[in-house]
């Protein structure tokens, strides 16, 4: 019986070893025949709708769909009308059909950085660039002008989408490049224009470039420093006083001059010596102090008592007469003078120091 029983599992031993090879190869071939409708399917979507082929997606991967080989191209077409989601393959040689779904993944043009970039650093056109990616996403910039005057709220990297949490908006702000001392000119040399997140800057250290024009130190300051409005002393021209000036006594250019000033410019601030001549301070000024408009008034260039040069008629008729004033008058008021010679009283224009016009 033994001898009976090993021919016979021997015979059986050599089917089962022969059948897996037969079936595997028709596997493999089935496999091969749905590959290449997959691939033609592909192909003709994406030339149908203008799409990449990586955006589309065959519903073909169900075991139970049994491709058959087909002597030529499968044909493929719309079922429906109404839908471009289903799709109708055929072979023409044997007959065969079958109704597969196909999806195209929505994409969008979006930007994203072209490198590595650390955080605080100051979004350049350059550091962007527009590709396409799949799906929708949200909270991305749609413009290349919205990194504009920002910087990075953290390190990213090449390729990440660029989104708008991780701008911050940007000031442009101004670093010593060497130390200062007190009095120094901030020139261009000595300083730098960098650009900083607004969420790490104070409002002292956010001014206009204009100021730093001429600007001398208001203190010392150190090498690596960012500037506040506090450290720098702006550059103006005032009129500065020349000698201690007395309550009562009239500006002149020998007494206030025009001049540079360096600090907070006060907003009544005299800039200028037009009619400086019409102008008496009303309190004691130290030499070198500013002048402002709250310090002197408009002078009375006549004062009561004050012997007048009247001047009468014009050109070779011009006549001048000494008259005495009998009260005080600033420009262009009228005043009374008195004739000391006749005793006569007559009405004239205030003109200047001293000085009046005829009615």
């Amino acid at each position: 019986m033994k001898n009976l029983l090993s021919p016979l599992c021997g015979l059986l031993i050599g089917v089962i070893a022969s059948t897996p090879p037969a079936a595997h190869a028709q596997e493999t071939s089935r496999a091969d025949t749905k590959r290449q409708m997959i691939d033609q399917v592909e192909a003709w979507v994406a030339a149908d709708q203008d799409v990449k082929r990586s955006r589309i997606r065959v519903g073909a991967l169900d075991r139970r769909l049994i491709v058959p080989p087909c002597a030529e191209n499968f044909g493929i077409s719309y079922p429906f009308a109404s839908s471009t989601e289903s799709l109708r393959i055929d072979c023409a040689t044997t007959g065969w059909k079958a109704f597969i779904r196909v999806k195209v993944e929505s994409a969008s043009q979006n930007f994203v950085y072209r490198q590595d970039l650390e955080a605080d650093h100051s979004l350049q056109p350059g550091d962007i660039e527009l590709t396409v990616r799949k799906g929708r996403h949200q909270g991305l910039i749609a413009k290349p002008e919205e990194i504009d005057n920002h910087s990075l709220k953290k390190a990213v990297r090449a390729g990440e989408l660029v989104r708008r949490q991780h701008l911050s908006a940007s000031v442009r702000v101004f670093r010593l490049r060497a130390d200062v001392l007190s009095g120094e000119s901030l020139t261009a040399d000595k300083v730098a224009k960098i650009v900083k997140s607004i969420t790490k800057t104070t409002m002292a250290e956010r001014f206009p470039a204009r100021l730093l024009k001429g600007a001398v130190a208001a203190r010392d300051l150190a090498a690596g420093q960012v500037l506040q409005k506090r450290d720098i002393k702006q550059r103006h021209r005032a009129l500065i006083a020349q000698t201690t000036l007395t309550r009562g006594q009239l500006l002149s250019s020998g007494n206030a001059l025009i001049e540079e000033y360096f600090g907070r410019l006060p907003a009544d601030a005299l800039v200028s010596d037009s009619n400086l001549d019409q102008l008496e301070v009303t309190r004691t000024i130290q030499a070198g102090n500013l002048l402002r408009m709250s310090d002197v008034k408009v002078a009375a260039l006549i004062k009561k008592g004050d012997m007048v040069t009247l001047s009468v008629g014009g050109g070779p008729l011009l006549i001048t007469v000494s008259m005495q004033a009998l009260e005080g008058g600033k420009l262009g008021e009228q005043v009374q003078l008195l004739n000391p010679e006749s005793g006569d009283t007559v009405e004239a224009i205030v003109s200047g120091t001293r000085k009046a016009r005829g009615l």
